[in-house]
């Protein structure tokens, strides 16, 4: 992952009120899944079927329950791809 430069992206973008630690939660959440599938977030969002198969492991494995695991991955897929990656259920059509 490429903390530095996600952690600048994270601080510009608006739609996160509360900066510190909204920003620090999320990086140490991408960190933890980079921990989980002892992989880089580059090599997960890469591909839109890794990135499919990751959010239904982190869904599956991690107990993901509030999304907010998933949410940091889908972060840096936009920081990464500079796209949305669509729903799992939008994606499986």
């Amino acid at each position: 992952m490429k903390e530095l430069e996600f952690e600048s992206y994270l601080l510009d973008d608006k739609s996160i009120k509360s900066k510190i630690k909204a920003v620090k939660s999320r990086i140490n959440k991408a960190k933890m899944v980079e921990r989980h599938f002892n992989n880089s977030l580059d090599n997960l969002v890469c591909n839109d079927e890794v990135m499919f198969e990751t959010l239904k492991r982190i869904k599956n494995e991690m107990n993901d329950t509030n999304g907010t695991i998933s949410n940091s991955v889908r972060k840096y897929y936009v920081f990464c791809n500079k796209k949305c990656f669509p729903t799992l259920k939008e994606y499986h059509k």
